[in-house]
C-alpha cells in the first residue's frame, strides 16, 4: 500500500497534475494528498534521499527541483 501510494505521490508531482487526476490505480486522490503532508512532516522524505544518497555513494547532497510545475516543489537534503 505505501509503495503504490508514494508511486501515485510522485505521478503527480512528476507530470505536474492535480490531485484529483490521480490515476486511480494508485488510490484515492485525497489519500495522496494527505499521505504527503503527513511523510513530510514526519521526514519520511528525508529518510529516502538520505538513504539514496548513501546507495549511490557519490555525493553528500541530493536535489529534486520539480519547478517545471505551476507550484514549485524542491525537495533539498544535506547529509
Amino acid at each position: 500500500m505505501n509503495r503504490r501510494v508514494l508511486s501515485g505521490i510522485v505521478y503527480v508531482i512528476h507530470n505536474g497534475l492535480q490531485w484529483k487526476d490521480a490515476s486511480k490505480a494508485y488510490g484515492p486522490h485525497k489519500t495522496l494528498y494527505h499521505r504527503l503532508i503527513r511523510w513530510s512532516r514526519l521526514g519520511v522524505f528525508d529518510l529516502i534521499f538520505a538513504t539514496l544518497t548513501d546507495q549511490a555513494d557519490r555525493s553528500k547532497c541530493l536535489m529534486i527541483d520539480a519547478t517545471h510545475i505551476a507550484a514549485s516543489v524542491i525537495f533539498y537534503l544535506t547529509k
